[in-house]
């Protein structure tokens, strides 16, 4: 299905999974995001008084990509949107993955679960709006630095067909057969962690923002 909205906007919809209490977190950040956006009503390019129609219309023009540049950069952290979208551009960034990828299937875009990803104490589902060449570049590089990995593992299942080497209790399969399952698994890189990251980082960059306003809170240490 195309997704019309993407095509217009240039953002794709995520939903995360998080442990409890993220919700918390964000939510106690909408004060933070309320002065962000009037903070950034101030900004020069934000002022069109005085200019004519077609001058103010191409200043709004400059000013709507100049804060999308910012957003990405973690110095307007105006919405939850833009806190996630710094931080994923620092985890893509982190990573190395800011070079060009090929193509993926589709796949690699599936919902749900991804295959060989941890039974993880995320409960708690937030959703948010990412650029679309964001998350393209996420799926992307999951894909193809997993590729290898997935293959194993897909080899693994079919060798021990019974096994459930991430039951609590019941693993149906022998401790060095589990070992072997838990290396290869350990070299997927899992669309939901990248998500979790960028969240995380999202936090700090919010938090250090708001201490170098000085007005921060004290707040809890982010834990997604």
């Amino acid at each position: 299905m195309i997704d019309l909205r993407a095509m217009l906007t240039g953002e794709v919809t995520v939903t995360a999974a998080v442990k409890l209490d993220t919700r918390r977190q964000l939510d106690a950040l909408k004060p933070f995001f309320k002065e962000e956006h009037t903070r950034a009503k101030q900004h020069p390019l934000a002022l069109t008084t005085g200019l004519s129609r077609r001058e103010a219309e191409a200043r709004r023009g400059q000013w709507n990509e100049r804060k999308k540049q910012m957003r990405r950069e973690g110095t307007l952290i105006d919405s939850f949107n833009a806190l996630v979208t710094a931080g994923l551009c620092q985890e893509i960034d982190q990573r190395g993955w800011n070079s060009p990828w090929d193509p993926f299937p589709h796949q690699a875009r599936a919902q749900g679960r991804s295959p060989g990803s941890p039974n993880g104490v995320w409960h708690e589902p937030v959703t948010v709006r990412l650029p679309t060449d964001l998350v393209n570049t996420v799926y992307a590089a999951c894909w193809h630095t997993s590729k290898d990995a997935r293959d194993q593992l897909e080899d693994w299942q079919q060798r021990h067909p019974k096994a459930h080497p991430t039951h609590s209790t019941r693993h149906n399969c022998t401790e060095a057969e589990r070992a072997e399952f838990e290396a290869i698994r350990s070299r997927i890189t899992h669309r939901g962690d990248i998500w979790r990251a960028a969240i995380l980082r999202g936090l700090h960059t919010a938090y250090r923002l708001q201490t170098a306003a000085g007005d921060a809170p004290e707040p809890d240490t982010p834990h997604i």
